[in-house]
């Protein structure tokens, strides 16, 4: 069975039962979680399946991230994802991802189509397979994403879409992301997405702020912060700040960041990843 017909299997099971952004790899934690208007890589996977139609390439990644209380004290926590993304075909472009966590495992796909050269829409799975303190659950999302001209680009994500009793035993609500991406000059990406919490019981409002700066082309510093923001590593939501840099090879790209995370524990995060393109 081909990449693309297992994929589009897992997702059609995956349908009528969305995610926050519930893995983060280093370049997106170091933009403090924000990109969701243009993921690269296999970032679109999680943040906007939409987009993954728009990236005409396939990449294979590898990450690991590392988080422990101040002092190396508790809470200690742990996340490693493997990633696989196919998007050379424009009519139907997907992607299938693991994410192992210390309370839990996770199973995405994504799948998408371009509707216009600028433009796509997606739809994607989540398989959530529970440890002692959390039920197996599924979710799903849906997207879409447009240049609105050549420096800004926008996508809607509907995240959590289902928010059912059992997704929220994994500290998951539903989102409706607006994100925003300005391409200034070429010299600097600024990435903007605030998003609505309609069924929490808190505040109800976040957002993802962040920027890339690139340096002769191939290497990129990076830096974000969030408010009411889900936080991966600790499965709830909250704020913190990331930094980060990459190097991007014609066919690998390294990515490392450092985040720090406020609530809902204090966190310091080290994070790094290998994608195959």
């Amino acid at each position: 069975m081909s990449f693309r017909a297992a994929t589009l299997l897992l997702l059609s099971a995956a349908s009528g039962t969305a995610f926050a952004s519930d893995y983060h790899s280093p370049r997106v934690a170091g933009m403090g979680g924000a990109g969701h208007a243009a993921p690269i890589l296999n970032d679109g996977l999680y943040l906007n399946p939409s987009v993954i139609a728009l990236l005409p390439a396939y990449s294979v990644s590898a990450s690991h991230e590392s988080a422990s209380g101040p002092d190396n004290t508790e809470p200690q926590a742990l996340v490693q994802n493997i990633a696989i993304q196919d998007g050379t075909n424009s009519i139907f472009a997907a992607g299938l991802g693991y994410t192992r966590k210390t309370y839990g495992r996770e199973v995405h796909v994504g799948a998408s189509t371009r509707i216009y050269q600028t433009f796509g829409v997606g739809l994607g799975g989540k398989f959530l397979f529970g440890s002692d303190s959390k039920q197996s659950a599924q979710d799903a999302s849906l997207s879409a994403t447009g240049a609105i001209n050549d420096w800004i680009q926008a996508g809607l994500i509907i995240d959590n879409l289902l928010e059912t009793s059992k997704t929220k035993t994994w500290g998951q609500y539903r989102e409706i992301i607006l994100g925003l991406k300005f391409n200034i000059q070429k010299i600097l990406i600024v990435y903007f997405d605030p998003h609505l919490l309609p069924g929490s019981k808190g505040d109800t409002f976040g957002y993802e702020f962040g920027a890339e700066l690139p340096i002769f082309s191939d290497f990129y510093f990076r830096g974000g912060l969030n408010k009411n923001s889900f936080q991966p590593a600790l499965g709830g939501y909250g704020h913190g700040h990331g930094f980060g840099v990459g190097w991007a090879f014609p066919r690998i790209s390294l990515d490392f960041a450092i985040t720090r995370s406020f609530e809902p524990a204090r966190t310091n995060n080290v994070l790094f990843s290998v994608t195959i393109l």
